[in-house]
């Protein structure tokens, strides 16, 4: 046949012997279902093509499945290396440990971990992997330095050098393998963050007291200094790991009180930025480029878990004279917007259910504007 594409005669007898599955083997159906649903259908002029593609997809989601559960896949390694850092003190005391020791169970998850960003897995995985990179090094101080002494890297590569690593031979796939693949290159390999970060002892990350920016200060100064969207994006993702650290929340001092309010200030200008604000649900533009909304969702989560616990020791008279008081019910009411719950949906929902009686919601009359694909 002159082209690899061919139509499949439809024959309802034959084609039912082909695609009879035991009704009891999985009832929920899945993906599987679906596939034999879409070769089943007597559509006209169905491709080969199309079925070769909607089995891949299919069989790549059953391997992914079987991989994690047999203890696989680079979001399993990637959880293997967060429960290692554990909790509360125990996650400082780990940190701190790590600048003068590296564990070789640690380190070797590490390794496996970058093993999993080679071409040599899917597409898929490879992204996967890209992701979970991004979020343990901002996570967790002084893990980036792990990773870069695998044997992948064995030094400090520039940036081109990871990515072409990490490159495919059929090129770029799409435009969001592209970004993932490049902010985990970047995050492995600038400076500008790192050094922030890396440059300060554990218990310096959380203290807004000494002389000076503190590093949470210095960091938003970053992200609105940078020129480059990959290393804006690693700024958010370094604030939202240190306020991730209970102990940042345990001082509710004046200074620390005034850092906060900047950080809503901050987060406020970043939902309005990503069209938080926008009344309208669906893509509002025919082409929106790949975003990090992960770590803007973390962030803010992270900044409402916080805040959650200083209104809890607070008296209810002393709300509203905080600093940070009237900033956080913006960033309250912007997550109460239709589209944060598309854009951020961890936050969106914190705010929408753990602050209604702190902050009740408000509720007026606006037209939506919902765009539909087609």
């Amino acid at each position: 046949m002159a082209s690899s594409l061919a139509v499949i005669p439809w024959n309802a007898e034959s084609n039912k012997a082909v695609t009879k599955i035991d009704e009891n083997s999985r009832p929920e159906g899945g993906k599987w279902a679906l596939l034999l649903k879409a070769i089943r259908s007597p559509t006209s002029g169905r491709t080969l093509d199309q079925v070769y593609t909607t089995l891949g997809k299919a069989l790549e989601t059953q391997a992914n499945r079987a991989a994690y559960a047999l203890g696989l896949g680079p979001q399993v390694v990637a959880q293997k290396i967060k429960v290692y850092f554990g909790n509360g003190d125990e996650t400082i005391q780990r940190l701190e440990l790590l600048a003068t020791t590296v564990p070789p169970k640690l380190e070797k998850r590490c390794l496996k971990l970058m093993k999993y960003a080679l071409p040599t897995e899917s597409a898929n995985v490879q992204c996967q992997a890209f992701e979970n990179i991004v979020h343990l090094v901002t996570s967790f101080p002084g893990l980036r330095v792990v990773f870069l002494r695998t044997k992948f890297l064995n030094a400090s590569p520039p940036l081109d050098t990871i990515s072409q690593l990490w490159d495919r031979s059929l090129g770029c796939l799409n435009e969001d393998w592209e970004f993932w693949k490049i902010l985990a290159a970047t995050c492995l390999s600038e400076c500008a963050n790192s050094t922030i970060v890396e440059g300060s002892s554990i218990s310096d990350l959380t203290n807004c007291q000494y002389g000076g920016l503190s590093v949470v200060e210095q960091l938003m100064v970053q992200h609105d200094c940078s020129d480059s969207q990959y290393s804006s994006a690693l700024s958010l993702r370094y604030l939202g790991g240190i306020l991730g650290f209970p102990v940042f929340w345990q001082d509710m001092g004046e200074t620390h009180s005034y850092v906060v309010n900047k950080l809503c200030f901050k987060l406020v200008k970043v939902f309005k930025d990503i069209g938080v604000d926008i009344l309208a649900l669906g893509p509002i533009e025919e082409s929106v480029p790949p975003f990090d909304y992960e770590g803007v969702d973390l962030l803010a989560t992270n900044i409402l878990t916080g805040v959650l616990c200083w209104f809890n020791k607070l008296n209810q008279n002393d709300w509203a004279k905080q600093p940070w008081y009237e900033t956080f019910k913006e960033v309250v009411q912007l997550l109460r917007k239709p589209r944060a719950g598309e854009l951020l949906p961890h936050s969106s929902a914190c705010a929408a259910s753990s602050f209604e009686e702190k902050l009740p919601t408000v509720f007026e009359d606006a037209e939506l504007e919902l765009v539909v694909d087609g």
